[in-house]
């Protein structure tokens, strides 16, 4: 996507952390944004802020644990004459705690939202994205989607399917020679955004600071880059895997707190 001058882009969880800082970004480079939060009231105010400064912007409530929700929220968009350029599957949930303490419900919430409402909204808008002459799928995962971690069990295996998913149909488009449609994977390292309170980084994964993954994410939407990847570290964790015997890069996960950064997660 070279240019964002009057492209529509949806944004799901677009009205709090960085969503709401892609959104703002995205109308001040010339996007129409169309924000869609389960937080409605939110979402009204982040589009106030971008209509302040001569920016376009629309809200729409969803539910991403329903696909009703979702099914009417496409109804609502087309109904608005928005036909959408660019989906950024970007809202999602964690819980933190020991795998048996933390609830049944919020575990399944976490596939529901991450996973389900992800696959449902790329397949719900497919054919309107595929309309357009240069259409673009930014599927918010994590840098815990490539390793095990411990204390966040559904959080991390939920973006190692957004991984396996994005790259799937990344490679399908390809195949099937859809040319106008571009899938990234954005794969960051904990953001500070108010999620992931009482986590410890690992040293060789510092805080990312919000501006610096939106920058990227935007960067690598207009060069349709196949993965973002932030901070420098999470682009080895492949190549590391891949090469050291499992328990040796178990102990180094340990010894690099890795394992144990999830131990005192709070949230917001």
């Amino acid at each position: 996507m070279k240019n964002f001058s009057r492209k529509k882009i949806l944004i799901t969880g677009g009205a709090s952390g960085i969503g709401k800082l892609m959104a703002t970004t995205l109308a001040q480079r010339g996007a129409e944004v169309i924000i869609a939060d389960i937080n409605i009231d939110d979402a009204r105010k982040v589009v106030a802020e971008i209509k302040q400064f001569g920016g376009r912007a629309h809200a729409f409530v969803v539910d991403l644990t329903n696909v009703d929700s979702i099914k009417k929220l496409k109804s609502q968009v087309v109904a608005s004459g928005l036909e959408i350029d660019a989906l950024i599957n970007n809202a999602g949930v964690v819980f933190g705690g020991e795998f048996e303490k933390l609830s049944l419900e919020k575990h399944l919430l976490t596939y529901k939202v991450n996973i389900d409402g992800l696959v449902a909204m790329t397949h719900i808008f497919f054919n309107d994205l595929r309309k357009s002459t240069d259409a673009n799928i930014v599927n918010i995962a994590s840098a815990s989607g490539y390793v095990g971690l411990p204390y966040g069990t559904t959080y991390a295996s939920s973006k190692w399917a957004v991984i396996g998913f994005s790259e799937s149909l990344r490679v399908e488009l390809l195949e099937r020679k859809i040319t106008n449609m571009h899938v990234t994977t954005v794969c960051p390292g904990y953001i500070s955004t108010g999620m992931f309170n009482g986590v410890k980084a690992p040293l060789i994964l510092p805080w990312l600071k919000p501006e610096t993954i939106v920058h990227k994410i935007i960067l690598g939407m207009e060069r349709n880059s196949p993965f973002v990847k932030e901070p420098f570290m999470v682009k080895t964790i492949d190549l590391l895997k891949g090469l050291l015997p499992l328990r040796i890069y178990t102990i180094i996960s340990k010894f690099l707190g890795v394992s144990s950064s999830m131990t005192h997660w709070k949230g917001r």
